[in-house]
């Protein structure tokens, strides 16, 4: 399964991402739609699913929810 640009979106909490995953297992595919109007020149943000519970992504997930809690204060 090809990924095209998907592996080029950055990883963001779910509160940041301006994308969002429809997934369709059964084709073996996935779409990638905008949340909101993304200006030219913006950083593609997505959360990928695998973030919250992939041990590789552990010290990763900490870092982005952190970011998150760090915006709320």
């Amino acid at each position: 399964m090809g990924s095209g640009c998907a592996p080029y979106y950055n990883t963001a909490a779910e509160t940041d991402a301006n994308t969002r995953m429809v997934r369709f297992f059964d084709e073996d595919r996935f779409e990638i739609y905008a949340t909101r109007d993304i200006a030219a020149g913006e950083e593609l943000l997505h959360t990928y699913i695998s973030l919250k519970w992939r041990t590789c992504f552990a010290e990763l997930n900490q870092i982005v929810h952190k970011e998150v809690e760090e915006k709320k204060d």
